[in-house]
């Protein structure tokens, strides 16, 4: 074989060496590529699901915070509404006078003693409405033995009585009656009021 050829022959097969190396790192480059590009696409997958997730708790978050808001302020609402009515009831009763006032406290006095000995500690200023006639229709109303007795000494509240016996004392006052009633009825009433509402 000639030089020349022997030549030729190195020279084809440098050519088709150089080639395959080519061809496997082309083939090498583009498993890489496509492995990198699965892991990328898997990254951006993963990371959008992510993403999502936080998105929708950070929704839930500030539904639940909103809905917090809500139900406060018409739990507020709900108290001044109830608290207006009170106020108006409290006015009409605390209007009374004369014989509607007197027959008032028959009632609850009559109602609310124990033992029918108890003293009556009069409002401000009211000693004088609590007269025989009175005590007359007081003890004609209460079932038992009634000896009631009005106290020398007045309270400080503005309408209704104290019922007195030894340490036991029944406060009917106004302002008592209705702590006692709105923290009784307070949930009924609401009820009423907000049928169907939220907030309760």
């Amino acid at each position: 074989m000639s030089i020349e050829r022997i030549l030729g022959k190195i020279d084809e097969d440098s050519a088709e060496a150089v080639r395959r190396v080519i061809e496997e790192a082309e083939a090498e480059a583009r498993r890489i590529a496509g492995r990198y590009e699965a892991a990328a696409a898997k990254l951006r997958s993963e990371l959008e699901e992510l993403a999502g997730r936080k998105a929708a708790d950070e929704k839930r978050r500030l539904i639940v915070a909103e809905e917090l808001e809500l139900r406060k302020a018409a739990l507020v609402k709900k108290r001044e509404i109830l608290s207006d009515l009170y106020d108006e009831a409290k006015g009409t009763i605390g209007a009374l006078s004369g014989g509607e006032y007197l027959d008032l406290l028959v009632s609850l006095v009559a109602a609310r003693a124990v033992s029918g000995r108890e003293e009556i500690v009069p409002a401000a200023g009211q000693r004088g409405l609590l007269d025989n006639a009175f005590l007359a229709k007081l003890g004609a109303s209460f079932e038992g033995d009634a000896r009631f007795s009005v106290a020398r000494d007045e309270g400080t509240f503005t309408w209704g009585v104290v019922l007195r016996e030894g340490k036991r004392t029944v406060d009917l006052s106004l302002e008592t009656l209705f702590r006692q009633v709105g923290e009784r009825l307070e949930p009924d009433v609401s009820a009423i009021l907000f049928a169907g509402g939220r907030g309760d």
